[in-house]
This record gives C-alpha cells, sequence and structure tokens, in this order.
C-alpha cells in the first residue's frame, strides 16, 4: 500500500484520463476495436473505484487482463517489429495501467506513456493540423502533471494556465535546440504497413485505373526549380514503367520492379552523363505513397541520400516513401546523349511480349503494317492519325470486354489516358516495335508566389516508349493525338464538363475556394521547407549565415549568448511585471504608515481592517489616536474615493514622525 503523501489525489484522476484521450484520440481509426472498448472500459471501472462502488482488480483478474491482451495483439497483428503494433502496446499500457491508478508514481508513468503516444503522431503525418493537434496533447498531458499536486492545482484554469506557461517558457530553448542540434538519422527504423499506397500510381494499369484517379485533386508533387522551368508539354513526370500485359492489366514485370530484384545503381551514374550541365535542376516534394518509387523527368540523376536510378531511367528510394520526402534532381535530355543507344536482347524480349492469344484484331492490323515493310516511326504515325481522326478523349469511357484492345480501336473509340497508352503499346509490340507504357504525372499547376509548379492526383498519366534504332527510346503520348489540350492545359480544361462531376460539392468551379485552396497549399510548402526538411545541409547552410563560419568555439559563443540573451530577457520581464503590479500610491503610504507603527509597538494584524485597527490604537495608545484617525481618514478618501486632495494630505501627515506626536496632541 503506497503510503498517504504517495498516493494519487482524487482530483488528478480525469486529468490522467483526459491526457490519454488526446494522445489515442488520432489513433483511434488504426487501431483495433478490442483495444479501444477495453480502454474505455477500464476508466468505467476506475471511474468505478473512484466513487467507491467497485473495489480495484486483484492479481488474478490483472493476469487474466494480461493475457487476454496479449493474445488480442498476437492475433491482431502479423509482425511485432513494426510502428502500429508498438502504438497497440501503448494503448494497452494504458488500459492496464488505469486498473491500478493509486499512487503519483503509477500516474506519472502513464502520463509520461501519454507523451510518447502523442510522438508518434509524426511518424505518420508532419503536417499542420497535426503540429497543432501535437501542442494540444502537450499541453493537455503537461496540464495533468501539473494536477498531481492537489485540489488547487486540479483546477482547470490553474492547470492549463501553468501548463501553457511551462510550453511557453520552454519554446525558445526548443527553437535554439533545432537550430544548433545535429540533424542525425533515426538510430533505428521501425517498418510501417505499406499495404496500402496514398498516391495512386500502383504497380500494374488496367482500363479504368487512371479514370479513378482523375477524381481526386489531392497534391503529390511540389517541384521548384533551380534555373530555368519546362514548357508544359515537357512535364512528364515518370515514376513506373509497365512490361508486362497478361491480356488484361500491365504490370512492372520480373527484373523490371527494383522490389523483384531489378539492378539499381545507386549514385554512380555520373561517370556515363555528358559533362555539359544538365537542362534542369529541380527539387521534389513528394507526398507518401507506401511505395519506393519517385517521380522525375527522363534520364534523370539525384545525389540525394538513398536514392537510386534503374536502367529504365527512373529513380527509386531503398525504403518505400511512408512520409513526405525532398529529393534533389538533375535530368539531361536524352537528345543531349552522346552514348550509343543499344537494345539488349533480353529487354527486347521483355518489350515485345504479348499473350499467347487475343485481341485478334488488332494483330491482323499490326501484321500489315509490319509486312508493308513500313519503320517504327512511321507505324507510329499511322497509329496516331488513327487516334487523332476517330478517338474521343472522355473521364466516363464504356467498360471493356475480354479483348479489350479490340474492343477499344474498333468498337468504342472512347477512352482515358491508360486506354490510348495501353492500346498504342499492344499494337506496335504486334508490329514488331519494342514498346512499354510509362505511368507517372504530366503537368501541374504552376504557383506563382512561391514558384513551385503543384501536382495533384488528377494529373496521373500514362503514355509510352517505343524503341527507335539509333535513338533509342523515345517518348510518344497517344492522347496528345486525341486531346492536345490535356497536355498543354491540364486535365480539368481538357474535360471541363466531366472533372470532378461526382463530388458532393463542385467546388472546383467556385474561384474564391480554387484561391483559398492554393493559399493553404502555399502555407503547407513553407512549412515543410522550413521546419520539416530542415535537414543537416540547410541547417549548415542557416549557421554560415548566422555565424559565418561553423566551428565549436562560435557555436559555443551562439549558445552562451542565445541562453544570455533568454535570461536577461526574462528578468526584464519580471522587473517590468513587478512594475505593473505595485500597488496603488495610497496604498503604498498606508503601508508605510503601518510599518511605523509596529517600531511604536503597535502591530497591524493579518486581515485587520484600518477602521478596526485605528480604533485598537485608540484602546492601547491613545497618545497616537488622533494622527492613527487623521490618517485612516485620508487613506480611505484617497484609496476609495480616489480623492488627490487626501492623497496629498497623506503625504504631509507621514513626513512627520511619530515622535512628535506622542509629545503633543496634534
Amino acid at each position: 500500500m503506497a503510503r498517504s503523501k504517495e498516493l494519487l489525489p482524487r482530483e488528478s484522476l480525469l486529468w490522467i484520463f483526459a491526457a490519454q484521450f488526446v494522445a489515442l484520440l488520432p489513433h483511434f481509426a488504426r487501431l483495433p476495436l478490442w483495444i479501444v472498448c477495453a480502454w474505455a472500459f477500464a476508466i468505467y471501472w476506475r471511474l468505478e473505484v473512484y466513487r467507491g462502488r467497485r473495489d480495484l482488480p486483484g492479481r488474478l483478474v490483472k493476469l487474466l487482463a494480461i493475457t487476454l491482451a496479449v493474445a488480442g495483439l498476437a492475433l491482431s497483428y502479423r509482425r511485432w517489429f513494426a510502428l502500429e503494433p508498438m502504438v497497440a502496446l501503448l494503448a494497452v499500457s494504458f488500459t492496464l495501467k488505469n486498473l491500478e491508478l493509486v499512487s503519483r508514481r503509477d500516474a506519472f508513468l502513464s502520463l509520461l506513456l501519454a507523451y510518447f503516444v502523442a510522438a508518434t503522431l509524426f511518424v505518420y503525418e508532419q503536417t499542420i493540423p497535426y503540429a497543432f493537434y501535437g501542442v494540444l496533447c502537450a499541453l493537455v498531458i503537461t496540464a495533468a502533471l501539473a494536477a498531481q499536486s492537489g485540489s488547487f492545482s486540479a483546477r482547470p484554469r490553474r492547470a492549463l494556465g501553468l501548463s501553457a506557461k511551462l510550453l511557453v517558457q520552454a519554446a525558445p530553448l526548443m527553437l535554439l535546440l533545432f537550430i544548433v542540434m545535429p540533424r542525425l538519422g533515426p538510430l533505428w527504423a521501425v517498418p510501417q504497413d505499406a499495404s496500402g499506397a496514398r498516391t495512386g500510381v500502383s504497380d500494374s494499369m488496367a482500363p479504368g485505373d487512371f479514370t479513378r484517379l482523375s477524381k481526386s485533386d489531392s497534391p503529390v508533387l511540389r517541384i521548384s526549380f533551380d534555373g530555368p522551368v519546362p514548357p508544359p508539354e515537357q512535364r512528364y513526370w515518370r515514376g513506373l514503367v509497365y512490361s508486362h500485359f497478361d491480356g488484361r492489366r500491365w504490370s512492372q514485370g520480373f527484373s523490371v520492379d527494383p522490389r523483384q530484384g531489378a539492378e539499381v545503381e545507386w549514385n554512380s551514374r555520373q561517370q556515363r552523363l555528358p559533362e555539359v550541365g544538365p537542362r534542369y535542376r529541380y527539387q521534389v516534394i513528394q507526398e507518401a505513397s507506401n511505395a519506393p518509387w519517385l517521380f522525375a523527368m527522363a534520364r534523370p540523376l539525384s545525389d540525394t541520400r538513398g536514392v537510386g536510378e534503374t536502367a529504365d531511367d527512373r529513380l527509386v528510394k531503398k525504403t518505400p516513401v511512408h512520409s513526405r520526402f525532398a529529393y534533389e534532381v538533375r535530368t539531361w535530355p536524352r537528345e543531349t546523349l552522346t552514348d550509343a543507344p543499344v537494345l539488349g536482347n533480353a529487354e527486347r524480349r521483355r518489350n515485345l511480349q504479348l499473350p499467347a492469344t487475343g485481341n485478334a484484331r488488332t494483330r491482323a492490323w499490326a501484321a500489315e503494317q509490319r509486312a508493308a515493310g513500313l519503320g517504327a516511326e512511321e507505324i507510329s504515325r499511322r497509329l496516331l492519325n488513327f487516334y487523332n481522326r476517330s478517338f474521343v478523349y472522355t473521364l466516363n469511357p464504356p467498360a471493356l470486354g475480354a479483348d479489350s484492345v479490340d474492343e477499344f480501336l474498333f468498337d468504342s473509340q472512347q477512352g482515358f489516358c491508360e486506354h490510348f497508352a495501353g492500346s498504342y503499346v499492344f499494337a506496335m509490340r504486334a508490329a514488331g516495335v519494342p514498346a512499354r507504357v510509362v505511368a507517372g504525372y504530366q503537368g501541374g499547376e504552376w504557383v506563382e508566389q512561391e514558384a513551385y509548379l503543384l501536382v495533384r492526383e488528377y494529373d496521373a498519366h500514362a503514355w509510352a516508349e517505343i524503341w527507335v534504332p539509333g535513338r533509342g527510346w523515345q517518348r510518344v503520348d497517344p492522347t496528345a493525338a486525341v486531346s492536345p489540350e490535356r497536355i498543354r492545359d491540364g486535365l480539368q480544361s481538357a474535360a471541363e464538363e466531366e472533372f470532378m462531376q461526382d463530388a458532393l460539392l463542385p467546388l472546383h468551379r467556385i474561384s474564391v475556394f480554387n484561391q483559398l485552396r492554393l493559399q493553404w497549399d502555399m502555407i503547407n510548402y513553407r512549412w515543410y521547407r522550413a521546419v520539416i526538411s530542415f535537414d543537416s545541409d540547410r541547417q549548415q547552410n542557416l549557421l554560415r549565415r548566422l555565424l559565418g563560419e561553423v566551428s565549436l568555439a562560435r557555436l559555443a559563443l551562439f549558445v552562451g549568448a542565445a541562453i544570455a540573451a533568454g535570461l536577461a530577457g526574462a528578468l526584464l520581464w519580471l522587473w517590468f511585471i513587478s512594475r505593473r503590479t505595485r500597488p496603488p500610491v495610497a496604498i503604498r503610504l498606508y503601508q508605510k504608515f503601518c510599518q511605523r507603527m509596529a517600531r511604536a509597538g503597535m502591530v497591524r494584524r493579518p486581515g485587520e481592517a484600518p477602521r478596526d485597527f485605528a480604533r485598537r490604537v485608540r484602546e492601547e495608545k491613545p497618545q497616537l489616536a488622533e494622527v492613527t484617525e487623521r490618517i485612516t481618514r485620508a487613506f480611505e478618501k484617497a484609496a476609495y474615493c480616489e480623492d488627490p486632495a487626501a492623497e496629498q494630505q497623506l503625504r504631509r501627515l507621514l513626513r512627520r514622525p511619530l515622535t512628535r506626536y506622542r509629545t503633543r496632541k496634534v
């Protein structure tokens, strides 16, 4: 049994539950339902104990609860060393600890767990709303700690006020540490659930996939350029290459996907690139995708740590992109490269692969072109002219059957980008021309105020590449042959009537809403560049601007000066506050009179009113009664009636010492 001075104050119990609630609230959607229900039941039980209706559970009940919790975790999660089960373990710790909240030590341990749970929020998201919510969590948890002192400290205004003061006082030190502390990488990595990607471009493509992406306006990429900005028709942000077709769905195929053994060059392509500088230099901020592929223009090179280049001109990351990720890119247009392109036999076979049967009409058309002895570029030109004459670009294409390519090319002739790219590559392969589908994003909205390109989910796009002897892989976009405004002006302009037509509220058609949305994205962009992406390079650049040269001596001097300035500011503020809180002049003068009376043997009692004090002086010190009455009357007029003449009279009376009043009557 805990000693009485260590027992948990009853008034602080609700604060502990409030701290647990705010820390767990964002995780409720991720946690198994049984954990949320068990946590709520544990709180109910502890409140019943607080009311005296139940007893704390015994050892047997606690052992049973632990056994059930461990079994539930084992059944809910397939692997233990991952972020989700670790957060669940902390939530279970809350639940079990609530069954034995007795002492201050138990409360301190529970609130310490709450700080850890609140910190896990930033593993999932680093956005501004999450940052504000993290501050709220810190405020409530710190208030719960302050409430452990007892009934007065547990009052909401008192606890929250003390918590806010502590956080405000800690903010300058936090900012200083943010600037000067070395930006170390994580000491360990916790795997996250990669079952569902957040960006829509996946590792395979079938008719209708990209059509669904056109219904989302979520940001995907933010791209800032160091130098010239590519024109709209060159803004192709490639991320995946589909080389395998099973008759319905295009996929990366073996030896193309780096997760299945494809070769990746980690920052080693520099020696094979021309000495002439790249045409474009830019930084990409990519939203979480839970996948390793990154997005850049063709023939990219990145010096960002952990980013590599594949043989088919893509960028990949060693680990999946679980949160916003910034990487630097340099791009060389293919026509500027002098190395002679060679297509290996294995790559040729991979990019000529087709199912054994299916889509007979397309195969027959391709056979006619091949029999005519036409080259790759002439076959491509004829196919693009066919698209331009007869096809319609639409966000609502009809469904296709088993022979999807034949039905699209010769029957419906209505489709979205994946229909055009997939049918084009199929026809070119059937004609003996190596071809592949490329997926990523095309275009983007230029944000003039911050000078960056904003690429959204509905900018997802699929196009094609064909192999031309002597020139290598060349980009061909069949969609541009049908709807050139899609490439030049974006999806919203190309399909204005169909764009976001399923939205509950057509807010995209309201200019004010679009401006507000753009302003909010600019705020997020500044937040990420200034705070989230403040890595070691940015830190060194900032310290050089502040110190001139980054050395241990200058850094220590900077930290010392900042701490000294902070202490001086705190002392100045305390002095200013003390000056502002000084009592009025009349009260200070009366206090001076009371000090003189104390030296004369008449001590004013605590809480004794001036009139009562004067009555007691008349009884105990009659020789001082008259002056005490005069000073008391003058004080009451000066303090309560704000009479300047009474204040001046009080000053005159206090100029004469009390000894003069003892010898003669006034």
